[in-house]
C-alpha cells in the first residue's frame, strides 16, 4: 500500500487585528480629506452664489434709482418750477410736482452718526416723527427704520407725442383736443407745458375718434380733482403728457425681509399711491445731495434732505444700499458687522448673512450745464 501525500499551497486566510486596524485609519483618513474638501468646495459655493446674488441684487436696485433720478423735475419742455400752475384739488405728496425732488432723512442715519438695525426682519414705522422734514403721512406704516426716502417727479416718455391740438377747436371750457393721444386715460394727472408756461390739471373724460378729446372738469368724482375746468387757450401747441411722484424706500418684502420698493401716483388709492417690491435684500438705504451754491450747475457740497434749503438747488444724488443674502452663507461672526454708508455706520444683526455696500452718484440731466 502506497501512502499519498499531499502538499497544500500557502495562501492569504485573513487579517490580523493591526492590519484592519491600520486599513480602517487610512480609509478615515481618506474619507476625511474627501469630506473636508467637499464642505470646503460646499462654503466656497455658497459664498459665491450669495456674492453673485448680491451683486445682481444691486444692479437691479441702482437701475431701478438712477433712471427716475435722472429723469427728476422732467416736465416736458419746461421744469417744475418756472410758471408751474398746479391746478388740482389737493397738493398732498403724491399731487405736488412743485419740485422734480425731495427726500428724507431718517434722524440719526446722517454722516458722523452711528445707527443699529434693530432686527433681521424690522417692522415699518407707525408714524412720521422719526425723519427730517417729518415723514409725509401717506409714507406711513410703509418704510422701515433707518433708511432714507427720495421722491421723484416727472412725466412718462412714451412712444406717441402729443399737442394741445387748435382743430377742432381751441381750448374752451372744460375740453380741449390732442393732436394724438399718448396713452392718456380718465383720472391720469396730467402736466401741460409750452416751455414757457406749465400746468398740471387731472383728466376727467376721454372720448372722441382716437380718444383726442380730453375734458378736465370739476366736480367729478376723481381724486383729488380739479380746481379749475380746463386749460388756458394760449396752451394750444403744447406738450401733453401723464406725470406721477415716485417714491423708492425700503420697506418689508413679502417674505417679511427688507426690500427696495417704488410708490407711484394712482389717485385710486387712499393714500394717493400705489406700491410695489422691486428688489429683495436691500436693507438700507443712505441718500446725500449734491447742492448747487453757486449758479454753476455742479454740486458745491453733498448735505442730507434735512439740510436741504431749496430742493431746485439739488444737481445730484449720492445712493449708498446695504445688500444681504440669505442666511448661511457665512459663519457666524463674534460680533455685530458694520458698514458705512454715505460716512453713516451701521451695525446690522448678527447672523449668518453676507453683506456688501453699492454707491453711486446719479446727476439730474434737467439741471445740467
Amino acid at each position: 500500500m502506497r501512502n499519498t501525500v499531499i502538499k497544500h499551497n500557502t495562501f492569504q486566510l485573513g487579517l490580523s487585528l493591526i492590519e484592519l486596524m491600520i486599513a480602517m485609519l487610512v480609509g478615515l483618513i481618506l474619507i476625511g480629506g474627501v469630506l473636508s474638501i467637499f464642505i470646503s468646495s460646499r462654503q466656497s459655493y455658497g459664498i459665491n452664489s450669495a456674492v453673485a446674488r448680491i451683486q445682481e441684487n444691486a444692479r437691479f436696485a441702482l437701475n431701478f434709482i438712477s433712471r427716475p433720478t435722472r429723469m427728476a423735475g422732467y416736465m416736458g419742455c419746461g421744469l417744475s418750477n418756472s410758471n408751474f400752475a398746479n391746478d388740482l384739488k389737493s397738493n398732498a405728496l403724491p399731487f405736488d410736482f412743485t419740485n422734480g425732488i425731495v427726500g428724507f432723512e431718517y434722524t440719526g442715519t446722517g454722516p458722523g452718526n452711528n445707527y443699529n438695525i434693530p432686527s433681521e426682519n424690522p417692522t415699518p414705522v407707525v408714524g412720521t416723527g422719526n425723519w427730517s422734514p417729518a415723514l409725509d403721512a401717506s409714507l406711513q406704516n410703509l418704510v422701515i427704520p433707518g433708511t432714507d426716502v427720495l421722491v421723484l417727479r416727472y412725466t412718462h416718455i412714451t412712444n406717441t407725442a402729443g399737442y394741445v391740438d387748435n382743430s377742432p377747436s381751441p381750448p374752451t371750457g372744460a375740453q380741449f383736443w390732442v393732436t394724438a393721444n399718448p396713452g392718456i386715460q380718465a383720472g391720469d394727472i396730467l402736466v401741460i407745458s409750452n416751455c414757457v408756461n406749465t400746468v398740471v390739471v387731472q383728466a376727467t373724460q376721454v372720448n372722441g375718434v382716437g380718444n383726442n378729446h380730453i375734458v378736465v372738469n370739476i366736480g367729478n368724482t376723481y381724486q383729488p380733482g380739479n380746481s379749475v375746468a380746463g386749460i388756458p387757450p394760449t396752451m394750444v401747441g403744447a406738450n401733453v403728457a401723464s406725470v406721477g411722484s415716485e417714491v423708492l424706500y425700503i420697506g418689508k418684502g413679502a417674505d417679511g425681509s427688507p426690500a427696495l420698493f417704488e410708490a407711484d401716483t394712482d389717485a385710486s388709492q387712499a393714500n394717493g399711491f400705489l406700491s410695489q417690491e422691486l428688489v429683495p435684500g436691500v436693507e438700507n438705504m443712505q441718500l446725500l445731495y449734491g447742492v448747487d451754491t453757486t449758479g454753476s450747475q455742479v454740486p458745491s457740497q453733498y448735505v442730507t434732505a434735512n439740510n436741504v434749503a431749496n430742493w431746485n438747488t439739488v444737481v445730484s444724488v449720492r445712493v449708498a444700499l446695504l445688500l444681504r443674502s440669505d442666511t448661511g452663507a457665512v459663519p457666524l461672526p463674534k460680533t455685530a458687522p458694520k458698514f458705512t454708508l454715505d460716512d453713516a455706520t451701521v451695525y446690522t444683526p448678527l447672523d449668518t448673512r453676507l453683506r456688501q455696500v453699492f454707491t453711486a452718484t446719479i446727476a439730474l440731466r434737467n439741471r445740467l450745464p
